[in-house]
C-alpha cells in the first residue's frame, strides 16, 4: 500500500536544483553527467537528470530522487553527498568549484 502523496518533497526538490547547479558550473549537459554517472557503478538516466532538474523550478511538480541517484551523481559531480543534500555556504560554486578554479564569491578552492 501506498503512504499519502505529497507535493512537498523540499530535499529532493534542493538537490534538484543543486544537481543542476553544478553541472552547469562544470560546463556539463545533461547526457554529459548521465554518461559520468555510468563510471559510478550507478547509472542515472538523462531523463532522469531531466525530470529532477526541471521539478527544482517553482510551480513545477515534484520528483522522488531515489538515494542511490544521489549517489551516483554526487561521484560523478566529485562532491560528497552531504553537499548534495545540505544547504550550500556559497551559490555561486554550490562550495564546490570545479577542479583547479577558485570560487570569486567565497575563495574556495577544488
Amino acid at each position: 500500500m501506498r503512504g499519502p502523496r505529497t507535493d512537498n518533497l523540499t530535499v529532493s526538490r534542493a538537490v534538484g536544483a543543486r544537481v543542476a547547479a553544478l553541472r552547469k558550473a562544470r560546463g556539463l549537459s545533461q547526457r554529459a553527467l548521465a554518461s559520468a554517472t555510468e563510471q559510478t557503478g550507478k547509472p542515472v538516466g538523462f531523463s532522469t537528470i531531466c525530470r529532477m532538474e526541471k521539478a527544482a523550478t517553482p510551480g513545477a511538480s515534484p520528483v522522488a530522487i531515489y538515494v542511490d541517484d544521489v549517489v551516483s551523481l554526487a561521484a560523478a559531480l566529485g562532491v560528497t553527498v552531504q553537499q548534495l543534500i545540505s544547504a550550500p555556504k556559497c551559490d555561486a560554486c554550490m562550495d564546490s568549484p570545479p577542479p583547479g578554479f577558485a570560487c570569486r564569491t567565497c575563495d574556495a578552492t577544488a
